[in-house]
Parts: C-alpha cells; sequence; structure tokens
C-alpha cells in the first residue's frame, strides 16, 4: 500500500497573526500528527523572522527571548527552524524580509528534488498562490491549513484540499493545565542539575 510522502510548511508570521489576540496556544506536536493523518511526515519547516540583538530595545527585550526559547523548541521537536530577519524601519517598528520567498522556494525545490507527493501549507497568504500552481505541475498534491481570520479565497480555490483549523482546534490545543513534554524534560534536567 503506498504511504504517501508529506511536508508541512508553517507560515510563523501568519499564524501569530491568526493567533495573536486568542487565549489557548498550539501544541506543534500534536498539529503536526493531527495534519499528517497517518501519512509518513517526511519533515515540518516553520518560517520566522527575528530581529538582530542590537536592534531590541530593553522593553522588548523579554519578549525577544521568549521567541527564541519557542523557535528553539521548535528545533527540539524536530521541527526545521527556517529564519529570515526583520528589518527596523526608522518609525521603530519591523519589517519581515526573506520569509515568504524562503518558504516558497523550500516548496518548489523540494517538489522538483521529489521530496514528498503531497505537501501542507500553513498559512492563509494569498501570495503563495503561483507557487502552489508550479508546485501541483510537478504532480505534487498541495493542501492549505489555515485559520478563518488569515484565511485566503485565492488559497482556498486552488488547493487540492482546505480546511480550517478553528474547526479542529481541540484535536491540538495546548491545554492551559497541560505541560508540554520538552518542558517535563527541561523540569527533570534542572532538577537533577541542582541536586
Amino acid at each position: 500500500m503506498f504511504n504517501e510522502r508529506l511536508i508541512i510548511f508553517i507560515d510563523g508570521s501568519n499564524m501569530f497573526h491568526a493567533l495573536r489576540n486568542e487565549t489557548f496556544k498550539i501544541d506543534y506536536e500534536k498539529l503536526m500528527g493531527f495534519l499528517a493523518d497517518g501519512r509518513y511526515l517526511v519533515r515540518t519547516y516553520f518560517y520566522s523572522a527575528l530581529p538582530s540583538e542590537k536592534d531590541i530595545d530593553k522593553e522588548h527585550k523579554d519578549s525577544f527571548s521568549k521567541q527564541k526559547k519557542f523557535l528553539e523548541n521548535m528545533s527540539f521537536m524536530g521541527i526545521k527552524v527556517k529564519l529570515g530577519r526583520l528589518r527596523k524601519l526608522p518609525d521603530g517598528s519591523f519589517l519581515e524580509k526573506e520569509v515568504d520567498i524562503m518558504l516558497a522556494t523550500d516548496m518548489l525545490s523540494l517538489a522538483y528534488q521529489n521530496a514528498y507527493d503531497a505537501c501542507i501549507l500553513v498559512s492563509g497568504d494569498s501570495d503563495f498562490s503561483y507557487t502552489i500552481e508550479t508546485v501541483q505541475a510537478f504532480g505534487k498534491r498541495v493542501e492549505n491549513a489555515t485559520f478563518k481570520k488569515t484565511s485566503s479565497y485565492s488559497l482556498r480555490r486552488i488547493c487540492d484540499k482546505f480546511m480550517y483549523l478553528d474547526d479542529h482546534i481541540d484535536k491540538f490545543m495546548l491545554k492551559p493545565e497541560q505541560v508540554s513534554v520538552w518542558d517535563k524534560i527541561r523540569q527533570v534536567l534542572k532538577f537533577s542539575i541542582v541536586n
């Protein structure tokens, strides 16, 4: 029996904007299992951006440290984290650079290398529409999973399969009292080092 090879591409910025005002967190290990749905998961890629440390002012050091820790934890889960950069603008805000093109390039390159049979784009960014059509021209299936808040009609229309993650949140939500596997390991290591 054919076991479809799957790669998941997660647009971290798009996820951040979709979840910014939510009270829950995502358990990315459960999300990967849910999306894979029994298929062979070759790899999951997570695309994000960080500013250079010199561009971080004192009041944002804590959030910068939390973001770095979050991305490090993703790596420990076997997720390949790919980072672009955040360019600081004169008004103090940041502009994300290189992230979308990095994701699109990886999706195309891995399709060309025949590294997967199907992929899932976790994003609602319609800028990926042409990339998806090109990947499909290589004979690959492309699925889209996103939250309603950031969903794109053009992605829903061209992808081979589409799902709103909002409709399945109970399957991969990190419950408030739930401690992740990695937090448990860290607690054990801290206990061992102290004692």
